[in-house]
């Protein structure tokens, strides 16, 4: 469900309806980029809370140098919420010390694979600095094709293993508190 602090009348309707929908619902997905909203205004706090208290995950957009996503508006959420499992959207694009970091102090935080796709190293640098468990596929469909995504992680210079974690482990891992064990 995507939430959006502008329209927090329509949020709290939708909070109200999450259980009507709880068969295809697993989470929330925040961009406060495009909403000019911070991920940690005070605003999300309801949601913040109803995701922590249902152990949802949450996916937002992160990006480095700025204001609304940053690394200090994800370090606050991590701190004040610290069962919400959060998907740092992009790995907090541009600042990926900061999001290797986060996600080393923080193990509610999780990184994605849409950072690869411009940098092709990437990947390996957050495999090398202990991450192979905290990262989770993804593609930012539809701007990127899955298949450019999955031959990112294919030919990356990472390890079996780590590969397996990114494309489902990890996934798994985050989905299974949420969903009948048997579709897993």
């Amino acid at each position: 469900m995507v939430i959006n602090g502008n329209y927090m009348d329509l949020v709290e309707r939708d909070l109200a309806r999450f259980d009507e929908h709880s068969d295809v619902l697993v989470g929330f997905k925040f961009h406060p980029g495009w909403h000019n909203v911070a991920l940690d205004d005070p605003r999300y706090e309801e949601v913040w809370t109803f995701a922590e208290e249902r152990k949802l995950i949450v996916l937002s957009h992160t990006w480095g140098k700025t204001d609304t996503c940053g690394p200090d508006r994800v370090r606050a959420v991590a701190e004040k919420h610290p069962e919400v499992r959060l998907i740092m959207g992009h790995s907090i694009k541009g600042e990926y010390e900061k999001a290797v970091d986060l996600a080393g102090r923080f193990p509610n935080l999780y990184l994605d694979t849409c950072a690869t796709f411009e940098n092709y190293d990437i990947l390996e640098y957050f495999e090398q600095h202990g991450c192979a468990r905290r990262i989770v596929f993804g593609t930012d469909l539809p701007w990127f094709s899955p298949l450019h995504g999955i031959g990112c992680v294919l030919s990356a210079n990472i390890s079996d293993e780590t590969r397996h974690n990114i494309l489902h482990r990890n996934a798994r891992e985050l989905l299974e508190p949420l969903v009948d064990a048997e579709l897993l």
